[in-house]
């Protein structure tokens, strides 16, 4: 399944990652590094996505003018569904990327029941997002996060485990 259409501000492509493309994965890295830097966790690396691809997770990532601009990763079982993450490639935030791609897991075919994912406390932006989409705070991690550089090195970070019933 894959969705092209014109947004307000550009138009846009959301693919499905079908089969190993290194050279797609390494875009993903280099998106979420992007994404993310901001917090100082650990980074993503090119072999953490590609264990998530061959264990068989879904990554779907949005394009414009054929360059990506953000990818999402999703579990789909029987019993539980789960965002592992929605990385937006810093310059394109607020730009309805991330919108487009939780809207495409949201309506996937395969997906039924409840969809779970785990937010950095700190992370006002993401947080702000989800709310904004019905998504309901269940519980906290205390300490889940690990900062592993910046002034903060070495402090925790709680994670809220937010769910958005379908």
């Amino acid at each position: 399944m894959e969705e092209e259409t014109n947004s307000k501000l550009m138009k846009y492509k959301i693919n499905f990652l079908k089969e190993n493309n290194k050279d797609i994965l390494i875009k993903l890295v280099e998106v979420h590094q992007n994404a993310f830097k901001k917090f100082g966790f650990r980074s993503w690396n090119y072999k953490d996505i590609l264990d998530l691809f061959n264990n068989g997770s879904y990554i779907f990532y949005y394009t414009s003018n054929n360059k990506i601009l953000g990818f999402i990763i999703a579990n789909f079982s029987l019993d539980f569904n789960e965002i592992i993450t929605i990385a937006v490639d810093n310059i394109y935030q607020n730009r309805n990327v991330g919108k487009a791609l939780l809207m495409y897991v949201v309506n996937y075919p395969t997906l039924s029941g409840n969809l779970y994912l785990e937010v950095a406390v700190n992370n006002y932006q993401a947080l702000n997002f989800y709310r904004k989409f019905s998504f309901k705070t269940l519980s906290e991690r205390k300490n889940y996060y690990l900062i592993c550089c910046g002034k903060n090195k070495g402090k925790r970070v709680d994670a809220l485990v937010m769910k958005y019933v379908l």
